[in-house]
């Protein structure tokens, strides 16, 4: 079975319990984060159009790993069409940002503004998008001075250091710059779809 078919089950009725959305590994870190739906509103917004609002929290929790991982904030969430040959339909797309070397185990009270309701078989993708570490441990442009190297965007030889730049395997895709490094869509292989029951 391919990973692509193994997907976190969420519920819109279970909003007293946290339920998994994501699970990844970086900077040496295993962690999850998790959902918490507490409430549904439909609202009309300034220009007069139906909003459909979710207000949600969201718990990260550290597993293993000696770099403490928080969540950093969120992103507009939105809906995607599939165009595989899989033909899913839409796909809704909620946005998190995580940093490392930060202690923040919760988003709380995160409205999910969408344009249109959350239904049964609807798949979502939770996109994790990993911020750089703090200026005061990770300077790009003062590497000898750094007291951490980012993994994702650079390697330590002795003295020398070069820049690690990503690209999927068998295409002329760009190579991604390194200020973009540890972002979703470089290939990683995460537990991060869901569907909602």
């Amino acid at each position: 079975m391919a990973h692509e078919n193994l997907k976190f089950q969420l519920s819109l009725t279970k909003n007293d319990i946290w339920q998994p959305v994501f699970g990844a590994q970086h900077h040496g870190t295993f962690y999850m984060i998790y959902i918490k739906i507490k409430s549904y509103e439909e609202v009309k917004n300034e220009f007069g159009k139906i909003e459909h609002t979710y207000d949600c929290d969201f718990r990260l929790q550290n597993y293993r790993g000696a770099i403490t991982i928080g969540l950093a904030g969120s992103k507009t969430p939105k809906f995607t069409t599939d165009t595989s040959d899989a033909n899913l339909g839409d796909i809704l797309n909620i946005n998190l940002e995580v940093k490392p070397f930060t202690k923040k185990d919760y988003l709380n009270d995160v409205k999910l503004k969408l344009v249109k309701p959350i239904e049964s078989n609807l798949i979502t993708v939770i996109n994790v998008f990993v911020l750089s570490p703090p200026k005061n441990l990770f300077d790009p442009n003062d590497l000898d001075n750094s007291l951490y190297l980012n993994p994702y965007t650079h390697l330590r030889d002795g003295d020398e250091y070069t820049e690690v730049a990503f690209r999927k395997s068998g295409t002329n895709q760009p190579f991604q710059s390194p200020a973009n490094m540890g972002w979703p869509g470089m290939g990683f292989c995460i537990p991060d779809i869901c569907i909602f029951d």
